[in-house]
């Protein structure tokens, strides 16, 4: 008993009442007064830090490392056109698209096939770019026009007279046979032609476009044509 009271200074009692509150509250106080950058990688517990822990619009791209977002971590659905480069990447699209919903009679005569109005008939393909066309375009065969009746159609490119005569001119084409009678109207479609797709050039070049249509029938005539359509499908 006597031993235990002579350990039992003021001395000791006092180290021993700090070393408690030392123990205790220091840790919260350190908390507060942390100094700055001074918790790093290996202060912080393995998966401490979790989604519910990071503000707001905290993580910049500043912050991501380069390469660190793959194509597997980008949410399906989420880029949309204007969020790419399109012109620095390999590709196949729709590049121009024009139409006009004009009608207009239909020539007989081979030699002399009418023209469809379109109605921004002019644009232009980037260098390097290969350039195929398609067209569509719907043809009226009235009751007075006999039975088998056909007609063509052709996209025309860099063509003001109308020639169909050269492949170079001929971009796309179509044709459509019917035997039935009375009045019927059908949608040709206008598929690429032979070579006429437009080889990529070495610098940006201006085109115009045409839809061109003839027709024929057994006897009669009236043929018309209208709401023509061009596509250019470029590809990289």
């Amino acid at each position: 008993m006597s031993r235990l009271r002579q350990a039992l200074t003021f001395e000791n009692v006092l180290v021993t009442l700090v070393a408690f509150v030392v123990l205790a509250g220091g840790t919260a106080i350190a908390a507060n007064q942390l100094a700055k950058n001074s918790v790093g990688k290996r202060q912080l517990k393995a998966k401490s830090v979790t989604a519910a822990k990071i503000k707001k619009n905290a993580v910049t791209t500043a912050k991501i490392k380069k390469g660190a977002v793959s194509g597997p971590k980008v949410k399906d659905g989420t880029l949309q056109t204007a969020d790419l480069d399109l012109a620095g990447l390999p590709y196949s699209r729709v590049v121009f698209q024009t139409g006009g919903s004009a009608t207009v009679p239909v020539s007989s005569t081979l030699e002399a096939p009418t023209g469809l109005p379109l109605d921004a008939p002019t644009y232009t393909q980037e260098a390097g770019r290969l350039d195929t066309y398609f067209g569509a375009l719907d043809v009226n065969f009235p009751a007075s026009c006999e039975p088998p009746r056909a007609a063509i159609g052709y996209v025309l490119r860099d063509a003001p007279a109308l020639s169909i005569d050269s492949s170079d001119s001929v971009a796309a084409a179509g044709q459509t046979i019917t035997l039935a009678g009375g009045a019927v109207t059908q949608r040709l479609n206008l598929s690429p032609y032979g070579g006429g797709a437009a080889l990529p050039p070495a610098s940006a070049q201006s085109h115009s476009l045409t839809i061109a249509v003839v027709g024929e029938c057994k006897a009669g005539g009236g043929i018309t044509a209208g709401n023509g359509l061009v596509q250019v499908v470029g590809t990289r």
